[in-house]
């Protein structure tokens, strides 16, 4: 009997932090989630006014690098939350959130270079 309860009291602590784990990776991955979507509004914004300036050669070659970096991101975002409005919260949808989080940094980046190009050249 002794035994049966051990086991029974050791499945119960074994499941009881399998869910506090899970709501914990429920927690980070949708504030990861978030914290990717105000990324993207930042680089939505960099991405018009890129659009609006002058298109000299390396404008368009950051702003064709930038549009791939977002579509990238974008991708593995859509794929996330497919997963998470199933329910599945884990490592591996936090590890792929950050890659889309860098890959909308990365197409920021690219942005900033085009606009910055354009100052240099009209201080010239």
């Amino acid at each position: 009997m002794k035994k049966a309860i051990f086991i029974f009291a050791s499945f119960i602590i074994t499941l009881s932090l399998v869910f506090a784990q899970q709501k914990d990776w429920k927690t980070t991955c949708e504030k990861q989630y978030n914290d990717n979507l105000e990324v993207k509004k930042v680089v939505m914004n960099l991405l018009d006014q890129v659009k609006k300036s002058e298109q000299t050669d390396v404008v368009k070659k950051d702003l064709t690098d930038a549009q791939y970096w977002l579509n990238l991101g974008d991708e593995i975002m859509d794929r996330q939350k497919k997963r998470m409005d199933k329910g599945e919260y884990n490592e591996d949808v936090f590890l792929q959130l950050g890659y889309a989080w860098r890959y909308y940094v990365e197409a920021g980046t690219k942005l900033t270079l085009a606009l910055n190009s354009l100052k240099v050249r009209l201080k010239k």
